[in-house]
This record gives C-alpha cells, structure tokens and sequence, in this order.
C-alpha cells in the first residue's frame, strides 16, 4: 500500500508505502511506487515539489529519487496533547 497526501497540484508527499513482510522482495514495494510516481505525473504542475520521509532511501534512489540534504534538511516537531 501506499499514499500521497497534498494539495493535489503544487505540493505531494508520499507516505504510509509499506509491504507485508511475507511478500517484500517480490517487486510489490515498487508496483506501488511505479502506480504512485503515475499518478503524480499525471497531475504535477511547474515547480511542485514531491518529498518524503524515505526509512529505506537506497530503495527509493533506485527509482529516481534522490536525498535533499544538504540543500535541504528534513524536521520533525513532536506535540504532546493534554488531556484534561
């Protein structure tokens, strides 16, 4: 399985890719990537930008993507909610 999130023209991030253990290795991770990157193609516009969070960057290099850093650098801001 696997998302993308956005505004649908400008902005794309791609999350939640993920393969049931039992059958990684088989080529579904990139199935679902190669569906995900057509859709993006389909509906991307001059200057959108398409990030994520890549817990495994050598597999998602292999499909064209490449690390931001050090032009850019990913951040993360926890929130603790309280409940009263």
């Amino acid at each position: 399985m696997g998302r993308v999130v956005g505004d649908g023209g400008c902005n794309f991030e791609v999350v939640d890719v993920a393969v049931n253990p039992l059958y990684q290795g088989q080529g579904l991770g990139r199935t679902v990537m190669e569906y995900i990157d057509g859709y993006i193609a389909e509906n991307v516009l001059p200057g959108s930008y398409v990030s994520m969070i890549a817990g495994e960057p050598a597999f998602y290099e292999k499909l064209g993507y490449r690390l931001v850093s050090p032009g850019s650098q990913g951040m993360t801001k926890m929130f603790t909610v309280d409940k009263d």
